[in-house]
């Protein structure tokens, strides 16, 4: 534990001391949803503002993750004798699980300015955020694992990232529309079960085949 600690300790280290990478995805962020903002005149549905929030996290998110083993290209021989294959993914995945979550609850504030805030159920909503971005960012750091060995980094990134986080945008979009149109947990237990479940395959993937992807 104390390893995967120091390497989370290492990545959070890194972006702040660059900083690039974060304000660049503020500004993605705020410049798509001003720019949806000024596209809808301040005004959209129940249905848009929740297909616009998924849209814009998807993108950032991936903005946000591809860099996940792009920045590890000069440590690589160096984490390769010092660090065990399953720490190193470990620790990827919760980082890049609470960044892209820091990343949804500033989307879903921004959002409630511009747009208004239609979520009856935080707790409900926020749930559900949670396990989407839980899939999303353990799709994009398996996907960006296998991409780092390739060449076209950014091809790669888009034409294995889409196949595997399609079936967690579906359940979630599904989930977070429902629970804007008021369900409750007893009506929508049985897509969110559903949803944490690609979930733990994906990070169940990730675990398997990364050390495989890591030796080569």
């Amino acid at each position: 534990m104390n390893q995967i600690f120091q390497l989370i300790r290492k990545d959070f280290i890194i972006d702040w001391r660059r900083q690039e990478p974060f304000t660049g995805i503020l500004l993605y962020l705020a410049a798509t949803v001003f720019t949806t903002y000024m596209a809808f005149r301040g005004f959209v549905s129940v249905e848009v503002w929740n297909a616009l929030f998924w849209i814009i996290l998807l993108f950032t998110g991936i903005n946000a993750i591809s860099k996940s083993f792009i920045q590890e290209e000069s440590r690589t021989h160096y984490f390769f004798f010092t660090c065990k294959s399953s720490h190193l993914i470990v620790a990827k995945l919760i980082y890049s699980c609470l960044y892209l979550q820091g990343v949804a609850f500033l989307a879903i504030a921004v959002f409630s300015i511009l747009f208004g805030n239609p979520i009856p159920n935080y707790l409900l909503f926020t749930f559900n955020t949670f396990s989407g971005v839980l899939g999303i960012s353990s799709a994009f750091t398996m996907v960006s694992a296998i991409a780092f060995r390739a060449s076209n980094r950014p091809i790669m990134m888009a034409v294995l990232g889409f196949p595997v986080v399609v079936p967690v945008l579906i359940l979630s979009i599904n989930n977070s529309y429902r629970i804007l149109d008021g369900f409750i947990w007893l009506q929508i237990r049985g897509n969110v079960f559903a949803l944490l479940s690609v979930d733990v395959i994906i990070i169940a993937l990730t675990y398997i085949l990364f050390p495989f992807t890591w030796k080569s």
